[in-house]
């Protein structure tokens, strides 16, 4: 307990400084001190809030309290990694260098060319978070109606929920709930299946390509493995815990809704202008071709597009 409450002392306050300067915590926590460069005032009210629950709480209540925390923490990355893994990765964006100051660059590119790329790379592979090609005649409704990462998002929650009700059954069928034989086994049977059904159906969407560096093999088996243990060792704690940990979450959710949702610096829209134009050739009965400007959706043009026959544009 020593160690686990040293290294919290440590890693606490350094976690509330990095979620005050992204604008999600009080601002008042993002100082450093000038001369020691530590968050001092977060290391004092933090340190301080520790010692307090260490002074009123007995030790199984601590621990039974840390664990809760930990093991949640640990479902909360085991769920990422699944979310991250199907996520579309983002374009690259490489700043200007300091000989090119200037307005943004233009790109220009035929719509025939445009069109015969997107086909190309349909044909190849489908994206990360879309059904794979191979499983597309035998689950056509999820291409269809299920837009590009819904059906992974159902199957995550699929999985969340079955895990919970497996622990359930196992932990609490026969002594706290005192159910007959064959509910639990129609229970357990239910829940494997659809978690079994999850897992499936995630795999058989496309994952992100595979990186240079280090990642979670077996995803998404390793992550909902992870996420059916954490939940079966989360479940086993008292009530008493999870109520202490209701009351605190709810604190953590109230200051977050009240304070950080509007403060995020990932809430703050780029202003206009501030992104790349792009222009797209779109091709027209005669040897000309007109010009339209393609800009992300919370860019919002000024003015029409240019015209052919504008200065600077080309066909």
């Amino acid at each position: 307990m020593n160690t686990v409450l040293l290294s919290n002392l440590f890693s606490l306050p350094r976690i509330v400084y990095a979620m005050a300067t992204d604008g999600l915590f009080f601002q008042v926590f993002a100082r450093v001190h000038p001369k020691t460069q530590v968050p001092v005032i977060a290391i004092v009210v933090f340190g301080s809030l520790m010692a307090l629950l260490a002074l009123i709480l007995d030790l199984e209540a601590l621990v039974q309290f840390l664990s809760i925390g930990t093991l949640l923490a640990y479902t909360f990355v085991a769920a990422s990694i699944i979310v991250l893994r199907f996520q579309r990765a983002p374009a690259p964006s490489s700043p200007p260098g300091p000989s090119s100051p200037g307005p943004p660059s233009k790109q220009y590119e035929s719509f025939s060319d445009r069109l015969q790329l997107v086909g190309a790379t349909q044909a190849e592979v489908a994206e990360p978070g879309q059904l794979k090609l191979a499983w597309r005649p035998y689950l056509p409704f999820l291409s269809t109606r299920c837009g590009s990462g819904a059906s992974v998002t159902w199957a995550l929650a699929g999985l969340m929920v079955s895990a919970f009700g497996l622990s359930g059954v196992l932990l609490f069928g026969d002594s706290p709930l005192h159910l007959p034989r064959w509910c639990s086994i129609f229970l357990l049977v239910l829940g494997s299946l659809v978690f079994l059904f999850s897992l499936l159906l995630l795999g058989a969407h496309q994952q992100q390509p595979s990186q240079d560096t280090f990642q979670i093999p077996w995803v998404p088996l390793t992550p909902a493995l992870s996420i059916l243990l954490n939940i079966c060792l989360m479940m086993k704690l008292s009530y008493m815990t999870w109520l202490r940990f209701a009351v605190w979450l709810l604190l953590g959710l109230g200051v977050y809704f009240g304070y950080g949702i509007r403060h995020s610096k990932e809430n703050v829209q780029d202003p206009p202008g501030s992104g790349t134009a792009r222009y797209v050739v779109f091709p027209s009965g005669s040897l000309e071709g007109t010009v339209e400007t393609v800009q992300p959706p919370s860019q919002e043009t000024s003015g029409p597009p240019p015209s052919a026959n504008s200065p600077g544009s080309s066909s």
